[in-house]
């Protein structure tokens, strides 16, 4: 549009101004938008795209709705949130079972029978998990190209106004035992904008070896914020401010998660069990607990080979189905921290069994809400549910933490 001038002349006792002349040629002007229709695409072409980067590729629940609940929040925004689709080529399926052997599962390195054992057992197991969560996580807009090294996202970064770490255990080991510098948007110019929301280091501590590289990876962030109150202190030891934020699947609100949900009835009461670390004592507690309430037992999982457990076994549900279960469960018991969190914003009745390791995360979600008298203590305690939960309280306390992590995350993508 060309400049127009207001030109004003001030005699004594007025003030003449070109009224007229700027009306017809804003009327002119005006004339070349008649028509024109501002379609989804023209308007998502003015938006802000947000390219963010999570553990989105993992064949479990928590990694697909907390990557479905970034996208959706950021989106609420008024962003384009893309997810970067990184799969490191050591974490496909097809080489997986390697990649564990060396790390997380080493016990089973020990001779060539060991080795022969774990992979005849949990290479059906990773290939059907993968199969099925590969259709689940359409529900995931990701980029166009896949990406499998830090190098091949340095060669071609993703267009982007903002560059995003986040949530999950992004800043933890990965499955090779190491800390992995792209979850630190390592392969960024100092010139791109990267902010986090909701990272997690897993734990309360990080390894002394990888203190100077993470401090220096998170020294190029414009602003970061972190799930767990551990992980905020983590980094202001290493000098690095951070405020703690909600789990990207408390900005949804129990309506938004429903609208995934099959609307059926449910014909029967039962306890569910979601568990992600093996445990004797759970699964003997969870058979305990459903005889002595007189209710049937459900347990979900993705791995098939949870059919020897106790409980009537679902195998890998759509993720509609995997919150129905959920939501109409008398009762939940998990030891998975995204189970809490849906068990919350559900407003399931429920119990932790808290993992020998990374349970700072499930104690944090707790505490914030006041119920750390939900984790399990002992494996004989069958009236830890006598004191019901006070959902109306709790979600009050969520709501108002919810409006805290938006207006954070918005001021972030808007500064």
């Amino acid at each position: 549009m060309n400049e127009l001038q207001v030109v004003v002349k001030q005699e004594v006792g007025k003030i003449n101004w070109n009224f007229e002349e700027l009306k017809t040629a804003l009327a002119t002007e005006m004339k070349k938008y008649t028509g024109i229709v501002f379609d989804d695409d023209s308007i998502a072409d003015a938006k802000k795209t947000v390219a963010y980067l999570t553990r989105h590729a993992v064949s479990n629940y928590g990694s697909v709705l907390q990557a479905y609940a970034t996208q959706t929040a950021l989106e609420k925004l008024g962003a384009n949130a893309v997810c970067i689709d990184y799969y490191r080529t050591d974490e496909k399926t097809e080489n997986l079972v390697d990649t564990r052997l060396k790390s997380v599962s080493a016990k089973w390195n020990k001779n060539a029978l060991t080795r022969l054992v774990f992979k005849a057992t949990q290479n059906p197991v990773y290939k059907f998990a993968d199969k099925r969560f590969a259709e689940y996580r359409k529900i995931v807009k990701v980029t166009d190209k896949e990406y499998n090294s830090e190098q091949e996202l340095a060669a071609d970064i993703p267009q982007a106004d903002i560059y995003m770490t986040g949530s999950d255990q992004v800043w933890n080991t990965v499955v090779c035992g190491e800390i992995d510098p792209v979850y630190f948007l390592s392969f960024l110019p100092d010139s791109a904008k990267k902010i986090a929301y909701a990272a997690s280091f897993g734990g309360s501590e990080v390894l002394p070896n990888d203190k100077e590289n993470i401090k220096k990876w998170l020294k190029r962030y414009d602003k970061i914020t972190i799930r767990e109150n551990s992980g905020v202190k983590i980094a202001n030891e290493l000098g690095v401010p951070a405020e703690q934020v909600l789990d990207p699947t408390f900005l949804l609100e129990k309506s938004e998660w429903e609208k995934l949900i099959p609307q059926r009835e449910c014909s029967e009461k039962y306890v569910l069990v979601y568990q992600l670390h093996p445990n004797k004592q759970f699964d003997e507690y969870a058979k305990q607990y459903a005889k002595k309430k007189g209710l049937k037992l459900y347990r979900l999982s993705h791995c098939f080979h949870h059919i020897v457990r106790s409980g009537k076994f679902v195998c890998c549900p759509p993720i509609g189905e995997f919150l129905w279960y959920i939501k109409n469960a008398e009762h939940f018991l998990t030891d998975s921290f995204h189970g809490t969190a849906f068990a919350i914003g559900l407003n399931t009745q429920f119990t932790d069994v808290l993992p020998k390791s990374y349970s700072e995360r499930i104690s944090s979600i707790l505490q914030l809400i006041g119920y750390e008298n939900r984790i399990l203590k002992s494996y004989n305690d069958f009236d830890i549910d006598s004191e019901k939960i006070d959902f109306e309280k709790v979600n009050e306390k969520i709501s108002a933490e919810r409006k805290k992590s938006l207006d954070i995350l918005k001021n972030m993508i808007g500064d």
